[in-house]
């Protein structure tokens, strides 16, 4: 069982996605449970996931009672998550990712970039959410619910999002209407959250109005995160939230991703495909140490390696003490740049293309006090060779390249560099990081393509002061 995987650890709150896709994988009476209206299954584990859930309500046990009944019974709160989109063509009547109503109504989907997903001018649309959203507040034991905006966010036609905005605003309102209707029945709180694309732009670009959200009173948490990228970065943008959230009961819980970009393929390197590797729990100790120092009030983890073995069990145990983070070693990595990504406005320094005369920058945030911290900068850089002549600095101070620890990468394809750097050199907070290649060997065109930037903080180890007689 999933509630299973983290009980015993620090997590206190469950989020359960209500299914894989528009359709839930428990017994609606609103809606469709998934893969009810699929003839054949094309794959074993579609049918094996309606089967399973089949099963039980064969036996008239619900599964989402099942998951909330257990989540309690290990301490935990439960909050159901549902999708607001999921483009699927709704001439694809076979695939169980689509559902009845989409097939039914595809008058109804958007036709530019966003094809296929719902259009929420209409209110059918909207009527068709709230109705999930209405069953789930009363008819279940839920402490919350969380509205997923961010996966495949697409809810307007192209060029009007912003202009329709007021329509999702008001969505809201409804929303947390039957919210608190449905608390005051039942005499307990039900938490109202959103889970949201992680920019102020990116927001607005797909029209949603967090701002008046959360200045309305609208929400009670809000969770940016991005699905499509989900490299782990201790510089996540969220700070934005904090400041609107100021003064309001509105909490911020960012979300803490897995991955880790390895060593592009060598081959075509401008337009390299690249390989995401689990986090290592340096790397999750130094992303949860910089989002507790710049305010955020929980984190929200997911994408976690499946099952979770001891390391990730260890992170889900740890994470969440600021006091138990900061004598750990970590790994500040600066995460790399994703199309994905740049659609919402969130940007990376990396991967940067160097050539001679041409310098780059890039900030990194370290969330330790560093009196008694050693601090290493790790680089990685192809088409690097020894030839190069380069100059590295750190916060304006140029680190000698002479006791560098050098080693080179697949071969002839690049190199990567350790320093140890001085303490008067790196800071808590903000720290910039400058490569300027001064000049390159004539006949090598090529650039440097600056692929990795870590800084790597280690704390002393306490001695005792005496021997034990």
């Amino acid at each position: 069982m999933p509630v299973d995987e983290v009980a015993g650890t620090e997590v206190d709150t469950f989020v359960y996605g209500s299914g894989a896709g528009p359709a839930v994988m428990h017994d609606t009476e609103v809606g469709e449970i998934w893969g009810s209206r699929t003839e054949k299954f094309g794959s074993a584990w579609a049918w094996r996931a309606h089967e399973n859930v089949m099963s039980l309500i064969g036996r008239g046990i619900d599964p989402l009672n099942v998951l909330i009944d257990r989540a309690h019974e290990k301490g935990m709160a439960f909050f159901a998550s549902l999708r607001m989109a999921h483009p699927m063509d709704p001439a694809d009547t076979e695939n169980p990712f689509n559902w009845k109503f989409r097939i039914d109504h595809p008058e109804m989907c958007l036709t530019g970039s966003g094809a296929h997903a719902f259009n929420w001018e209409y209110e059918e649309v909207r009527d068709e959410r709230f109705a999930y959203i209405e069953e789930y507040v009363n008819r279940y034991e839920i402490e919350g619910i969380e509205l997923e905006f961010s996966f495949c966010p697409s809810y307007f036609e192209d060029g009007e999002e912003e202009k329709k905005s007021g329509i999702m605003t008001d969505f809201l309102r409804r929303v947390r209407q039957e919210v608190d209707d449905a608390s005051r029945r039942k005499q307990r709180r039900i938490e109202l959250g959103v889970k949201i694309p992680p920019t102020e732009s990116g927001n607005r670009g797909i029209g949603l109005d967090v701002p008046a959200w959360i200045k309305e009173g609208l929400v009670d948490f809000v969770v940016p995160t991005l699905y499509e990228d989900r490299q782990i970065d201790p510089d996540f943008p969220f700070e934005w939230l904090v400041e609107l959230t100021d003064g309001t009961d509105c909490e911020v819980y960012p979300t803490l991703q897995r991955a880790v970009r390895g060593q592009d393929a060598a081959d075509g390197r401008m337009e390299p495909g690249a390989i995401d590797l689990h986090a290592e729990r340096e790397n999750f100790y130094a992303a949860a140490a910089s989002y507790w120092e710049r305010g955020a009030a929980a984190i929200y983890m997911l994408f976690l390696e499946w099952p979770h073995g001891p390391a990730v069990r260890e992170v889900l145990g740890e994470v969440h003490d600021p006091e138990l983070l900061q004598p750990k070693e970590k790994r500040y990595l600066a995460r790399r740049q994703s199309k994905e990504a740049d659609r919402y406005g969130y940007k990376s320094s990396l991967k940067a293309f160097l050539g001679a005369g041409e310098s780059h920058t890039v900030s990194m945030y370290i969330a330790d006090e560093l009196k008694d911290a050693t601090v290493h900068l790790y680089l990685r850089l192809m088409w690097s060779t020894g030839d190069d002549d380069m100059t590295v600095s750190v916060n304006g101070t140029t680190i000698s390249l002479e006791d560098a620890v050098r080693r080179d990468l697949d071969g002839y394809y690049g190199i990567g560099l350790e320093v140890l750097l001085a303490k008067s050199t790196v800071r808590q907070g903000k720290n910039d990081i400058t490569i300027s290649l001064d000049a390159r060997p004539v006949r090598l065109g090529a650039p440097i393509v600056w692929e990795k930037a870590e800084l790597r903080v280690a704390h002393a180890t306490p001695q005792a002061s005496s021997s034990i007689p």
